[in-house]
C-alpha cells in the first residue's frame, strides 16, 4: 500500500470519526443529557472540530472551482450538436 492510498484512509477515517463525536456530542446536548459547560474540554475539541471542517470544506470548494474543466464542448457547439 503506497503512503499516498494510506494517508487518504486515515483522512476519511478522521472526518467519519470527527463526525460522530460531534453528532453523539449535539445529540446529548440537545435531550438534556449534559450541558456544554460540563463536559469542559470536549465542548472545545468539538468545537474546534468544526472550526477545521469549515476550513477543510472552504478550501475544498475552492479548490475545484479552479480546477480546469474537463470536457471542452467548443468543438461540439461548432458542429451544431
Amino acid at each position: 500500500m503506497s503512503t499516498r492510498h494510506a494517508f487518504e484512509k486515515f483522512r476519511v477515517a478522521f472526518w467519519v470519526a470527527s463526525a460522530g463525536l460531534i453528532g453523539l456530542y449535539i445529540y446529548g446536548l440537545v435531550w438534556g443529557a449534559y450541558g456544554a459547560l460540563q463536559l469542559g474540554v470536549l465542548s472545545f475539541v468539538c468545537l474546534a472540530l468544526l472550526a477545521l471542517f469549515v476550513f477543510h470544506e472552504i478550501r475544498l470548494r475552492v479548490d475545484l472551482r479552479r480546477h480546469p474543466r474537463e470536457v471542452d464542448h467548443t468543438d461540439k457547439e461548432r458542429r451544431g450538436f
